[in-house]
């Protein structure tokens, strides 16, 4: 296959401010440009662009034109006929979208766009239809070959695939994701099909939040089934509700919202009454445990009184109604085509306004 990578990663944040090497170990280059090494070292014709070539340390370039990769400042070079992108390119949202719009006329028959860890794939498929008529290249697919690590260090032995499964229209063919599972188990990385609205919370930094709260969410189904006796409906509202009414303060007012909503005392006192079983609430004991120590995180985040003071009011919103309830509930006044619509383009202002 022909595989065009965008982005060679950046190698001085890995360097100086995560300090990769001395923390998770491997060796530079990281980020993109190891993908583009090891797509190359499994045999697969390989072109790295990216617009700063030159400023990249000529030992790390070595290192890839050594394994076969053909470096580029040149975009639509790199995607001449190319199999797959892979867009390793820098958070700011808009930016990743301008690549995708360059080199989409220029990929092969049936070539896949795969997002990393930058942006979503649902944000880029929509951004780039909404901008693009894409009558002459309904071939293309989009999924990710997400790292769900730093390539280059021990710790990346995988890649998450997006799929359609959640999805109500089809974003990738099947064949397409057979493309990016091999060229992921060609490398010797084990291959993860995830439906596609999953990859970032799974993949990304914010995984830390995800993994706790689905075992929490599992925790609490366990006890609400053998003590509590309530009904399967009645425990996934809650849980729902739980969920959706923290998200919601964390993206309308920030953690100087949650800081300020949120009275760690009375949590406290809550969470108390509702531990029964320390064999199976290990998360919800942990909770307790952190919520006793909780001057340990405000020592390294700030005073909670000064974050709490910092918070801005804005204007008020609902937040204890479970999204795909109100979701349901637009579409039997709107219909589905309208609220698709809002809410693809709610998702695409987010991601665009955080990172442009």
């Amino acid at each position: 296959m022909k595989v065009a990578v965008y982005g060679f990663g950046n190698q001085t944040y890995y360097r100086n401010v995560l300090k990769v090497s001395e923390n998770l170990g491997g060796e530079p280059p990281y980020g993109g440009s190891r993908m583009a090494l090891e797509f190359a070292e499994a045999g697969h014709e390989v072109f790295l662009s990216d617009p700063r070539m030159d400023t990249i340390k000529p030992e790390f370039k070595q290192k890839l034109l050594d394994a076969g990769v053909k470096l580029t400042t040149d975009d639509v070079e790199a995607a001449e006929g190319a199999d797959v992108a892979v867009l390793f390119t820098p958070f700011r949202s808009g930016l990743t979208v301008k690549v995708a719009e360059k080199i989409i006329p220029n990929l092969g028959n049936d070539a896949v766009i795969a997002t990393t860890c930058t942006m979503p794939v649902l944000v880029l498929e929509t951004s780039v239809k909404n901008v693009l008529f894409m009558e002459d290249r309904e071939d293309i697919g989009f999924s990710t070959l997400h790292p769900a690590a730093i390539p280059g260090t021990p710790q990346h032995t995988h890649y998450f695939i997006a799929t359609n499964e959640l999805l109500e229209e089809e974003i990738v063919k099947p064949h397409q994701i057979e493309k990016l599972k091999k060229l992921a188990e060609d490398t010797g990385k084990k291959a993860y099909l995830i439906p596609a609205e999953l990859i970032s919370p799974i993949g990304d930094m914010g995984v830390v939040a995800t993994a706790s709260a689905a075992i929490s969410a599992l925790e609490y189904y366990a006890v609400s089934k053998s003590v509590l006796k309530t009904t399967k409906a009645m425990t996934e509202f809650q849980l729902a509700q739980a969920f959706q009414v923290v998200s919601s303060i964390i993206a309308k007012y920030g953690i100087e919202g949650l800081v300020k909503f949120l009275n760690a005392e009375a949590l406290k006192k809550s969470l108390k009454s509702m531990l029964f079983d320390e064999k199976i609430q290990k998360v919800s004991f942990a909770a307790m445990k952190s919520l006793e120590n909780i001057s340990d995180i405000e020592g390294v985040i700030g005073s909670f009184d000064d974050m709490a003071s910092k918070f801005e009011p804005k204007e008020k919103t609902f937040l204890s109604a479970p999204s795909p309830m109100l979701i349901s509930y637009m579409e039997e006044l709107a219909g589905e085509d309208v609220t698709r619509g809002i809410v693809r383009e709610a998702l695409k202002k987010l991601y665009h306004g955080e990172n442009d």
